[in-house]
């Protein structure tokens, strides 16, 4: 992990030694009084710690940034896939800095997939603090759940640069080019046996433009994502990188 969420009582009392950041931070990394990590508050400001005490718990001094980072203006709408490729899908998009994820129950989906752990249990928070944590960010992505792409479009506005990924039936490369005007993105991918015929005329209707990724299929995660990425550089929402101390 290049950075580690805590909360704000943790900023005084500090971490228990047996909490698995203090294991990782001291046994695997290695941590020593006077060494600096990572750390941020969720939805909140990032700053490099220094390490002052190692027992009976890990407390350590932040010096803080001076401003939170800006959200990245990006919203994936993802077919409900199995549980191990979401597993992926929530860390990447963590990572790359998505803002919103929406995962629906798709026409062709395996609707075995919504008993999963993975989200009974809220497991899927720990692959989004991961991402999150790898990318060195406090930015943890919104995750909604909804029972159909239709439920997933109505929560869209109204503007902004709406694509899907289909390799069948797109009409152009996602990457050639973006609305002048369009300040956020909205990037609608299938699950892995593709769109419904349905599906695809419920895109259109909602303004959704059918692209793909080149003359090959890529697994979701994948998808997520290469598309992500070029959805963001054509909006030029990248921002350049922000060292800490």
């Amino acid at each position: 992990m290049n950075l580690v969420l805590i909360t704000e009582p943790e900023v005084s009392a500090g971490l228990p030694l047996a909490d698995p950041r203090s294991v990782h931070l001291l046994g695997t990394v290695g941590l020593r009084v006077g060494q600096t990590f990572h750390v941020g508050i969720a939805g909140g400001l990032r700053g490099l710690a220094t390490v002052t005490v190692t027992s009976p718990a890990l407390r350590f001094d932040v010096v803080w940034e001076k401003s939170v980072q800006p959200r990245l203006p990006l919203t994936v709408l993802i077919g409900l896939p199995r549980p191990q490729t979401a597993k992926k899908v929530l860390h990447d998009l963590a990572s790359l800095g998505a803002a919103r994820l929406i995962f629906f129950e798709a026409d062709k989906g395996d609707p075995g997939y919504v008993a999963s752990s993975l989200w009974k249990d809220g497991e899927y928070l720990e692959h989004l603090r991961k991402g999150t944590e790898q990318a060195c960010s406090t930015l943890v992505p919104e995750v909604v759940r909804v029972t159909s792409l239709a439920e997933a479009l109505a929560s869209l506005p109204a503007e902004g640069w709406k694509v899907a990924l289909d390799p069948y039936e797109a009409t152009g490369a996602l990457g050639e080019s973006a609305p002048d005007s369009a300040r956020a993105g909205f990037l609608a991918i299938g699950p892995e046996r593709g769109w419904s015929d349905q599906e695809r005329a419920l895109l259109r209707t909602k303004g959704f433009a059918l692209h793909h990724l080149g003359d090959r299929i890529l697994r979701v995660e994948a998808a997520c994502l290469v598309g992500g990425a070029l959805m963001l550089a054509q909006l030029r929402a990248w921002q350049a990188h922000r060292a800490l101390g």
